[in-house]
């Protein structure tokens, strides 16, 4: 599942609490993702090019693979199996996440914006394919 890439790679998601963590609430809570499970994913894009990662925290794919900032995220449209949240990493620019949860195993990313001055228009299919090692 994050130019910005597909943000559901290994890289740490700061700017989200972690599961289990007790100090603060997670920014945003959007059913669709809380619905998408951990483990290793393999995401398709729109090209054909295919990356298998490993998910920790699915609210990775609200930030730009490159961005290690905090981003401010508002939530546009949320439902039980999609929504549409606007992130702002301020220095880096912003982008529009368009997610569709087919099932917890499997979903559809759309992500589009400007993250340090380059524009990106980016399409995922991607699937659980098992666990992290």
């Amino acid at each position: 599942m994050a130019v910005a890439g597909l943000a559901l790679a290994a890289t740490g998601a700061s700017a989200q609490q972690r599961p289990g963590a007790a100090t603060a609430a997670r920014p945003v809570d959007v059913p669709a993702i809380n619905l998408i499970q951990k483990g290793k994913w393999a995401a398709r894009d729109s090209e054909g090019n295919e990356r298998v990662m490993c998910v920790r925290d699915p609210y990775q794919i609200l930030r730009p693979e490159k961005i290690t900032t905090p981003c401010q995220h508002v939530v546009m449209e949320s439902a039980a199996s999609r929504a549409t949240v606007r992130s702002i990493c301020t220095g880096h620019g912003t982008m529009l996440t368009r997610i569709s949860t087919d099932t917890p195993r499997q979903v559809t990313v759309e992500m589009q914006g400007v993250i340090d001055g380059q524009p990106f228009s980016e399409t995922y299919d991607a699937k659980r394919i098992g666990d992290c090692s």
